[in-house]
């Protein structure tokens, strides 16, 4: 599904504002390390936050950020993510692996929980402020 999703981005350019990242990574037989390095993302993160123990079908998010950039990975499970920009939309799924979405400002964004048990971590440019989200988008 990840190439799908790689494919379906190169497709739409949202003026360069949402892109799939791979993540440093290590694999053995004893799982998967991935790392995030922080001086490696187009911004300095101020804020980290997990989502966990949403019920299947549910969906979370349903806004943009007036200037901040987030980067978006599914630690667990699969999350299809929904993102609207400028009258184009597209939808990406993410799964557990070392895939990473950049969205940045101005993209409306909203995620879908498929899978049980599923987890997205998100690592934002900017603290928490309710001002600074757009619930519509155009």
């Amino acid at each position: 599904m990840m190439r799908e999703a790689a494919a379906n981005m190169k497709n739409l350019d949202f003026n360069g504002r949402a892109k799939l990242v791979s993540c440093p990574h290590n694999a053995d037989d004893r799982g998967i390390l991935c790392a995030f390095n922080f001086d490696q993302l187009p911004f300095v993160p101020r804020r980290v936050f997990s989502v966990s123990q949403v019920p299947i079908g549910v969906v979370r998010g349903g806004h943009a950020h007036r200037s901040g950039e987030q980067l978006l990975g599914c630690l667990q499970g699969c999350i299809d993510v929904l993102m609207r920009f400028q009258g184009e939309e597209i939808t990406v799924t993410l799964q557990s692996g070392p895939i990473g979405l950049l969205v940045g400002a101005g993209v409306w964004c909203e995620q879908k929980y498929i899978t049980a048990g599923s987890v997205l971590l998100v690592l934002s440019s900017e603290p928490y402020d309710p001002a600074s989200y757009i619930y519509t988008w155009t």
